[in-house]
């Protein structure tokens, strides 16, 4: 492992990742042998903050979408089931839902959405 991740090379990823050069399996592998471990994305603005043991790196905000004063856990279902959808698509769908963040462990490959007034939906990845 190595936790001497640079900017230029965690951007690299990301953009690999974006492009559709690297699949979410091979994505969560590079983050996890370069250290990072686990990463939280702000639902309302689609920024992500990747954390290891000694690093941390943010991507900037993407969108400006607003998060359902209600929390519907079925719609959130529906849209965790529909997670293929492209990235902004599935950010609109869950804060549509109630969903404020989300968390990614890659270790343990689980996802916790975490909605308005701190309901929480635990899922495992399906990688």
């Amino acid at each position: 492992m190595n936790d001497k991740l640079t900017e230029s090379e965690f951007q690299e990823i990301i953009r690999r990742r974006s492009s559709g050069e690297i699949s979410f399996p091979r994505f969560l592998e590079e983050l996890s042998q370069r250290g990072i471990n686990e990463y939280e994305i702000d639902v309302a603005t689609g920024q992500a903050t990747y954390k290891g043991v000694h690093l941390e790196f943010k991507t900037v905000p993407q969108v400006n979408l607003v998060i359902s004063d209600k929390f519907n856990r079925s719609k959130v279902l529906e849209a965790i089931a529909n997670i293929s959808l492209p990235f902004l698509d599935f950010l609109k769908e869950i804060a549509e839902a109630g969903i404020v963040t989300y968390r990614v462990c890659i270790s343990e490959k689980k996802v916790t959405y975490i909605g308005i007034g701190e309901e929480e939906i635990e899922e495992q990845l399906k990688v």
